[in-house]
């Protein structure tokens, strides 16, 4: 009887330490030994769409040492094989795009069975089939020097943060799936204004593959990210929808976004008396852009975007959606915009965008009515999706010793991208209110500056980041000679699980 529980227990390890070897790097083309315990799987037909849809993540660098020559001819492998393969790429799944994790969620689905018998994370790929929750747990300490007068530095418990959130999952069938994010920030010592006890749903969003034309839609609230690599970004949701069509080596991306809370000065109607309410209409952001892929380290993009918001500042810098001080204001704006990224290398990446924008209906004689912006940045986080930092990460939080920087140059003039929707917004730390210049709302806007960022991977799910800004007044002329808004300092320590 001893035996045969020995033999039992040995018979339920070898599988899942055969698999833990592979996914530790080695070759995903099995050992003698594996294929020996294979071979009461069927093998996959050549022709299978599991394996076109394996080689295309492993182009994408979801996963690796898989052999796309391996099946071709004769040479075809089991569905033990694939499934070691198909295990490895869940283990990358939060660090895929959003077509990535749709191929992902097929091929689980797909070897679900195999996955299952051979005791493969057997309660994480029934939970990418179906219904799965996930959080970050984020303790950031923040510093500004606030040079520009009228701006007021942080102090005391406002300098540390605390954040969670929790975030699920869910597939509706196999052409929809779901996901929300619930969220909760703190500075240190507020428990007892309730700051931190009440979560806000910051992101929730239906995603229907191969719809009404479209090879996908996406509609809720959700991180805006359809529109340039950053320069046009918001990590917070948005509301609206997202629609992309593949066709060819290009892609088509359209949004239409209200990118501006009702709750904000500039969306204020009024009721029937004729006072002001808290809602209005929606300040609305249309995007369309198409994006070329010129070679495998090569893509370009090109678009075209109407903005209902409206511009205002202020004559001290407290106020306003603009980082001028000389009163002109406009009513909406349009305009185009191209970007590029690069691989130089397996661990070079250069990105870079530029918008030129038109203003309607300027009001003052100091604004221009055609500003410009750009940015780019140079980093080492090649295996993620081409973005700026941190409309992407840096390290694999799963990777132990991961390192990754990043090095970035932006220069907008007041008014080029609608606010709401400033990709480095909440980079540069300040105060929101009561303050001159708050970079947290408006640091992309009559700015330039050097923004460096440098995070490793200090255990497994537990990222170390650090962040420094150094950040002017691009046209002073605007601001009635203030140049230096100073630097900003971040450290922060993130937990995934």
């Amino acid at each position: 009887m001893t035996k045969k529980k020995q033999l039992k227990k040995w018979l339920s390890i070898v599988p899942v330490a055969l698999m833990t070897v592979t996914m530790s790097g080695t070759t995903m083309i099995p050992s003698t030994a594996q294929a020996a315990l294979s071979q009461s799987f069927n093998d996959v037909p050549a022709n299978h769409w599991a394996y076109a849809a394996v080689t295309k993540l492993a182009q994408a660098g979801i996963v690796t040492g898989y052999d796309a020559s391996y099946y071709k001819g004769d040479k075809t492998i089991t569905r033990y094989e694939m499934a070691v393969i198909v295990a490895k790429a869940i283990d990358k799944y939060d660090t895929a795009n959003d077509t990535n994790k749709q191929t992902i969620d097929k091929l689980s689905a797909e070897f679900a069975s195999e996955l299952n018998k051979l005791g493969a994370r057997v309660a994480k790929v029934e939970a990418k089939t179906n219904t799965w929750l996930g959080g970050e747990t984020r303790f950031r300490y923040m510093g500004n020097d606030a040079k520009a007068p009228g701006m007021v530095k942080l102090h005391g418990s406002d300098s540390m943060e605390f954040r969670q959130r929790i975030k699920f999952n869910a597939n509706i069938n196999d052409n929809m799936s779901f996901f929300a994010r619930m969220n909760a920030t703190t500075k240190a010592g507020n428990m007892a204004s309730g700051d931190g006890t009440a979560f806000t749903t910051d992101i929730f969003a239906v995603t229907a593959k191969n719809t009404l034309g479209f090879d996908s839609i996406r509609a809720g609230r959700f991180p805006f990210d359809p529109f340039t690599h950053g320069l046009f970004g918001k990590a917070i949701g948005v509301d609206g929808a997202r629609f992309d069509k593949n066709i060819g080596t290009t892609r088509f991306t359209g949004s239409v976004n209200n990118i501006v809370g009702n709750g904000s000065a500039l969306n204020t109607g009024y009721n029937a008396d004729g006072t002001k309410s808290a809602t209005g209409d929606a300040q609305t952001l249309t995007t369309a852009q198409l994006n070329f892929k010129v070679n495998n380290n090569v893509n370009v993009m090109g678009g075209y975007y109407w903005s209902d918001v409206s511009g205002t500042s202020s004559t001290n810098g407290t106020g306003g959606t603009m980082n001028i001080t000389t009163g002109d204001s406009f009513k909406n704006s349009k305009g185009w915009a191209v970007g590029f990224d690069a691989k130089l290398s397996d661990k070079l990446l250069l990105i870079g965008d530029y918008v030129s924008t038109s203003l309607n209906n300027v009001s003052g004689t100091h604004l221009s009515d055609s500003p410009k912006g750009w940015a780019v940045e140079l980093t080492n986080a090649t295996k993620f999706p081409p973005a700026f930092y941190g409309a992407k990460p840096l390290v694999d939080y799963k990777k132990v010793n991961d390192f990754g920087w990043s090095v970035s140059y932006r220069s907008v003039d007041a008014g080029a991208v609608p606010y709401g929707i400033n990709g480095f917004d909440g980079q540069a730390v300040s105060y929101t209110s009561g303050t001159a210049y708050p970079t947290y709302l408006k640091g992309q806007d009559n700015i330039k500056g050097l923004f460096v960022a440098l995070a490793n991977t200090v255990a497994k799910n537990v990222v170390w980041t650090i962040e420094v800004q150094d950040l002017k007044i691009k046209d002073s002329n605007l601001t009635g000679g203030v140049t230096d808004l100073g630097k900003t300092y971040l450290s922060k320590i993130e937990f995934f699980y």
